[in-house]
């Protein structure tokens, strides 16, 4: 859909459902109502008890076609050097990824050694909270091993010796393994839904969506353009009805 046409249909549906006393929304609005349901969207997708099917992402073909925009690959062969004082253990080792992860939905990292029946073995990451870190780190019989690697999420502000941006992002490996590449596929996260150009529509007001201000039209695949604009005008109709909260719990079950 282009953006004339999210525009005006959004008009029909929400006039169609609101009230009379619901008041208009202007451009600026539709874009923040439409990127919001677009991102819950994408959300519940990846968690099944948001959706009414109770299925992950790629447990049906519409899913997986929804999705397959976001999706990247990702390759890390560069290990940060942070200190010992920021590691959680004597087998972490770290490595920056993209800034522009959003999930990751697929990793394994690769084993540099001498033994050449290790050597170049790619073995399976398992994300970690750091919550599960602290009961399981004194238990030996579940501690990363030959079949498992532990993954932490972290932030550092060095990276190399050198100062880094507040976009960077860093991963932290537990393996007694030495590592020398970690290989990942992910989500990125969705770009927003501009309807106009801001600056030339509100040019005393300063605003943006995530940043951005050109317009533009949703990236996803088009033919789940109709349910983000659905939920999207849900959204907008239950902020200005009263009685609200129920519709509002009931519309956390209607993803596909």
């Amino acid at each position: 859909m282009t953006v004339t046409e999210f525009s005006n249909e959004f008009d029909i549906y929400y006039n169609s459902i609101s009230t009379n006393s619901a008041p208009g929304i202007d451009l600026y609005e539709k874009s923040v109502y439409l990127t919001r349901a677009q991102l819950e969207i994408v959300n519940n997708y990846f968690n099944p008890k948001g959706n009414k099917y109770k299925r992950g992402f790629e447990q049906s073909s519409k899913r997986r076609a929804d999705l397959r925009e976001l999706i990247r690959p990702g390759l890390s062969t560069t290990v940060s050097n942070i200190t010992d004082d920021e590691s959680l253990s004597e087998n972490s080792q770290t490595f920056r990824i993209k800034d522009n992860v959003y999930l990751i939905i697929q990793e394994k990292a690769r084993v540099a050694s001498d033994d050449s029946c290790l050597d170049g073995k790619y073995i399976k990451v398992t994300p970690k909270t750091h919550d599960e870190f602290n009961i399981q780190e004194n238990n030996p019989f579940k501690n990363p091993d030959s079949e498992t690697i532990w993954r932490l999420d972290m932030y550092s502000q060095s990276y190399g010796g050198q100062e880094l941006n507040d976009d960077n992002k860093i991963i932290e490996l537990i393996s007694p393994y030495t590592l020398d590449q970690y290989k990942y596929r992910y989500i990125v996260f969705p770009s927003p839904i501009v309807l106009v150009n801001l600056l030339t529509e509100f040019p005393y007001e300063e605003i943006s969506i995530d940043g951005i201000t050109a317009e533009q039209t949703c990236k996803l695949d088009e033919h789940i353009h109709r349910e983000i604009l659905n939920r999207a005008v849900e959204m907008a109709a239950a902020d200005y009805n009263k009685d609200s909260l129920p519709v509002k719990l009931q519309m956390n079950q209607r993803n596909e």
